[in-house]
């Protein structure tokens, strides 16, 4: 618990006189306060005097100093944007998603949504709007958001909606300042709680509404220390618990979620539309491997006339056709979001000589080159060494720095825009206390043309000025051999795309990819996640005039140890499909343990 020193007037008249000039003159001071109370440190540089001479009109009973606890809350400031919030009208389709949750909400009963809105479509006023009607059944709420970078511009948002009820909980706060929150919650002073994951656990009085923001979020899942919990499932268990309605938001929900709200455990409530008739912008797909094809081409003729000095910048992250909208937006004085979802410099370092590549000695990874420390890092357990001077396998002395992190495309911006004011947002760059929201601020408040980062700059920010989007490369995730890695690029790239063009000002969005042809792509072009959803083409999606589907059927060892569970309801489902199925000439064939999937 905090306290500090305060300054409390017992006499609230002014018929009593003091022949001390300078002590009358506190008690005039005191005697035209608002309020009754003051914090002394204040109070002493506003009258300019000192502790003593409080001290003695204490004495002498005419003022009292105690000292009082205070918050160690943090002060989040509203801005222009904020402000304008207060005016926002719901559409239809955000009064029906309302009308809907406030129904289930006055039954008292536990029930859960899924709200699938566009981004920009306003899902945080819907959230809002609940809110208030949970507070006007005296009850609380907690909110969740899946990044710490998120939770000022929320806090922001909530607070000029709610003032003072609102907390906020993260694990970049103080011990204090943590303390401080949980303990007054618990007294029921704030009713309302946003933060990451660990906000779930907040001891909320009387709690009445979960709202999990970007449900699909892979942060919302605790894998690196027990208990191993998501907190989104988390959610619908502590909503049970407390008979607490439940509202799951995402523009590109999970797959659990989506099939959960069509077999109706949730109730699916959508916002098929941007909200103010914002456009969703239109989405260009850069061929890198063609782009590099033309660079190459173009460096050959070049170096007829300067010689090898033609190909120094043949490692180039940005695109001919991304540097021209670059260019085109910074000359209107418009906002840009890049997304490089890998930090660092360069991900590996290669011999020339052999092709070794550095790796860390704890984990089958490559290191990674931090150009502003000049080392390398291990992303995964943060091992720390000087680069190589010699290969360890062959004894070279010369290396190439392979790949694109946030720092080696911030060097290469700098020099194609030398005029251009760059922030990067990267977990180097965020490390210390409010430096997201300081970045933040700065880019919103325009004292920047372009917000460079990972993934923290790809959810839920709403900055109107922001016109263009780029994504570096599409394939950082989207190759990664995982069954989600076409799921959660096709998320991370409908979701950095939906920072573009949120205002009456038109926006667009460039990704650039070496696999141009990938279905994720296609479905994040066409900002289309139902098809998304449906079952994908096989990668051989044609054989003999056949076209082929792939379903993929896994079996949980833990609970069905044989997969007999799994057998039997394949079994099932594809018995009763195949009389329908021989109607429409198609063939369902369950392979069971296959050797390969093309």
């Amino acid at each position: 618990m905090k306290t500090e020193l305060y300054l409390r007037r017992l006499i609230k008249e002014r018929q009593i006189s003091i022949e001390k000039k300078n002590q009358s003159r506190i008690l005039e001071l005191l005697y035209n306060l608002a309020v009754d109370e003051v914090r002394v440190k204040d109070f002493l540089t506003s009258a300019k005097t000192t502790l003593s001479t409080l001290k003695t009109l204490a004495q002498n009973g005419f003022v009292e100093l105690f000292q009082k606890e205070i918050s160690r809350k943090q002060i989040v400031e509203s801005d222009e944007q904020t402000q304008r919030s207060l005016s926002i009208r719901l559409n239809d389709d955000q009064q029906r998603a309302v009308g809907s949750i406030i129904t289930s909400m006055e039954t008292h009963n536990h029930s859960a949504f899924l709200l699938h809105g566009v981004t920009g479509s306003g899902k945080t006023q819907v959230y809002i709007e609940v809110i208030r009607k949970a507070l006007e059944q005296s009850k609380s709420s907690i909110v969740l958001v899946p990044e710490i970078s998120l939770t000022p511009q929320t806090v922001r948002r909530f607070q000029i909606h709610f003032g003072d009820l609102v907390i906020w909980m993260h694990s970049k706060m103080s011990d204090g300042e943590r303390y401080d929150a949980w303990r007054l919650l618990k007294k029921g002073k704030y009713k309302i709680v946003i933060g990451p994951r660990s906000a779930l656990f907040a001891p909320v009085q009387n709690l009445g509404l979960i709202v999990v923001d970007e449900e699909h979020e892979s942060s919302y899942k605790q894998f690196d220390a027990s208990p191993r919990y998501h907190a989104r499932d988390v959610a619908v268990v502590r909503g049970v618990m407390n008979n607490a309605v439940v509202v799951l938001g995402s523009a590109t929900p999970s797959i659990e979620s989506y099939a959960n709200a069509l077999e109706g455990k949730y109730t699916l409530l959508t916002l098929p539309e941007r909200a103010d008739n914002a456009q969703l912008p239109p989405v260009e797909i850069v061929d890198m491997v063609e782009e590099r094809k033309q660079r190459y081409a173009r460096m050959k003729v070049r170096a007829k006339e300067i010689g090898k000095k033609a190909f120094d910048d043949a490692a180039k992250s940005i695109s001919s056709f991304l540097e021209e909208k670059i260019r085109d937006r910074l000359e209107k004085k418009q906002g840009i979001i890049l997304l490089q979802n890998r930090r660092g410099f360069a991900p590996f370092i290669e011999c020339n000589s052999c092709g070794h590549v550095e790796q860390c000695d704890r984990c089958s990874v490559t290191m990674t080159y931090h150009a502003t420390k000049k080392h390398i890092r291990c992303h995964y357990c943060g091992k720390v060494k000087a680069p190589p001077t010699t290969c360890s396998h062959c004894g070279g002395f010369e290396f190439a720095m392979r790949g694109f992190g946030t720092q080696r495309v911030e060097e290469e911006l700098k020099i194609l825009f030398p005029s251009a004011n760059i922030l990067r947002m990267d977990l180097d760059t965020t490390s210390r206390k409010h430096s997201h929201e300081k970045i933040l601020q700065q880019f919103g408040k325009g004292e920047a043309d372009i917000l460079l980062g990972t993934q923290m700059v790809a959810k839920g920010l709403d900055f109107p000025c922001v016109t263009l989007v780029g994504v570096i490369s599409a394939d950082t995730q989207m190759m990664l051999p995982d069954f989600r890695s076409a799921e959660r690029t096709f998320q991370l790239l409908t979701q950095v795309a939906g920072r573009a063009g949120r205002s009456t000002l038109r926006g667009e969005v460039v990704i650039q990819t070496s696999q141009s042809s990938h279905y994720a792509l296609k479905h994040v072009q066409d900002h289309d996640f139902v098809s998304f959803y449906g079952p994908s083409p096989a990668v051989l999606s044609k054989i003999k005039n056949d076209y082929r589907w792939h379903i993929l059927v896994k079996a949980n060892k833990e609970t069905d140890k044989n997969g007999t569970r799994a057998r039997t309801s394949v079994a099932r489902v594809a018995e009763e499909l195949q009389k329908e199925s021989l109607k429409q000439k198609v063939k369902i064939i369950v392979d069971v343990d296959p050797a390969g999937i093309l």
